[in-house]
């Protein structure tokens, strides 16, 4: 009969383990959960991707042209051309 009751004790502290794994795996999935939602709220709040770097600007901008390129300006010779005069009336 000291077998049964050697199965039977085993059996009681394997349960208790078990016990204790669930309430453990409880507690993990709970921490999980309020990880998961901490992490919606600051996705919510911050952008998707890092466009922050250090030391180089966010974006590269191109360089703005309000003039005539030079090359057509050397084509034209100025010293041909007229320019006109337009006489202004006196107040």
């Amino acid at each position: 009969m000291g077998s049964l009751q050697e199965l039977q004790k085993t059996i009681r502290q394997r349960d208790i383990k078990i016990l204790e794994l669930e309430k453990l795996l409880h507690v993990k999935d709970d921490q999980i959960q309020e990880l998961r939602s901490q992490l919606d709220k600051y996705q919510s709040i911050l952008p998707s991707s890092p466009t922050v770097t250090i030391g180089r600007p966010r974006k590269q901008r191109g360089v703005g042209i309000s003039a005539e390129p030079a090359s057509a300006l050397k084509s034209i010779d100025l010293s041909k051309r007229t320019i006109k005069h337009h006489a202004k009336s006196e107040r």
